[in-house]
């Protein structure tokens, strides 16, 4: 399931290939702390290979339509700024799919994390004609949590030490979205300005 590059105002997504792997050892490098404490994947440090390892998981996923992977671009200068995804999309006519995204340490508290969850979201809803999403996340994860709430999902419970991280179990917050859920854009005040 090969899908186009999404665009942003400041960002743009599309597929991690081969020629991103050193970029993406960079930003999870310098993001290994933060990622760590958050995601059960990193808890190794990263390497050329892991990262590889990665990017060819992320395409075969794609073409078996189990999830999307995209690379999380600055439209200016083209860094990497993070990455987000669509998983378990299987079975297609279940009609959910689960968001991740990271945006890596020195870009957080720009809005990437929101801009690329909107085209995302936007994605999901409009491209595959899903009918939900969902997102678990760390309660600790703050920033996550404002991010969620802006992209308009919705708090749907707590899964008591659900997830083993870094020898031992935390909880999960589960957060979820339907199609008819998503936020209505702002309206303009007369003179142009926003609401």
């Amino acid at each position: 399931m090969a899908e186009d590059a999404l665009e942003g105002r400041r960002l743009t997504l599309r597929a991690l290939t081969e020629g991103d792997v050193p970029a993406l050892l960079e930003a999870a490098t310098a993001s290994h702390d933060a990622l760590r404490r958050r995601l059960s994947w990193a808890a190794a440090d990263p390497t050329l290979e892991g990262e590889a390892a990665f990017v060819e998981r992320a395409r075969e996923a794609a073409a078996s339509g189990a999830a999307l992977v995209w690379g999380v671009f600055e439209t200016k200068g083209g860094a990497l700024a993070g990455v987000a995804s669509l998983e378990e999309l299987n079975p297609p006519d279940r009609g959910h799919a689960r968001l991740a995204l990271w945006v890596r340490t020195g870009r957080a508290d720009r809005g990437f994390a929101t801009e690329a969850g909107k085209l995302v979201v936007e994605h999901a809803f409009k491209r595959l004609e899903l009918r939900r999403l969902s997102a678990r996340l760390d309660p600790a994860n703050r920033a996550f949590r404002r991010v969620l709430k802006k992209l308009g999902f919705r708090y749907e419970g707590c899964l008591r030490a659900d997830k083993r991280l870094s020898a031992r179990w935390i909880d999960q917050e589960c957060w979820g979205m339907l199609r008819g859920d998503r936020p209505a854009p702002k309206a303009a005040k007369a003179g142009g300005k926003k609401a």
